[in-house]
């Protein structure tokens, strides 16, 4: 699949694949998208997804602000509510 190369890269660091492996006991489908989601939220935010947990530790009101921010700029550039919202998904289970 072309997504999955594309971001197969996150899978070297150690959480992001037992998160990901974790996430396909349960379906190998959801554990896919869910790796591209995250993939796509660190190209749009400019973070690793080990950064993403450092910035939501660090300030949850901040990094909540850069949420809320992408979220008006995908509006902006058309995309549709359920690519945002999708893209949002990704974030609350690699934060837990």
């Amino acid at each position: 699949m072309r997504g999955e190369n594309k971001y197969a890269a996150l899978l070297e660091d150690t959480h992001v694949a037992r998160w990901a492996k974790n996430l396909a006991r349960g379906s190998p489908i959801t554990s896919e998208v869910a790796l591209r989601r995250l993939g796509r939220l660190c190209e749009l935010l400019d973070l690793s997804p080990k950064e993403i947990v450092a910035k939501a530790r660090k300030d949850l009101a901040g990094f909540q602000d850069s949420l809320e921010d992408l979220v008006a700029q995908l509006e902006s550039e058309h995309k549709s509510p359920g690519y945002i919202l999708g893209i949002l998904k990704a974030v609350k289970p690699w934060l837990r």
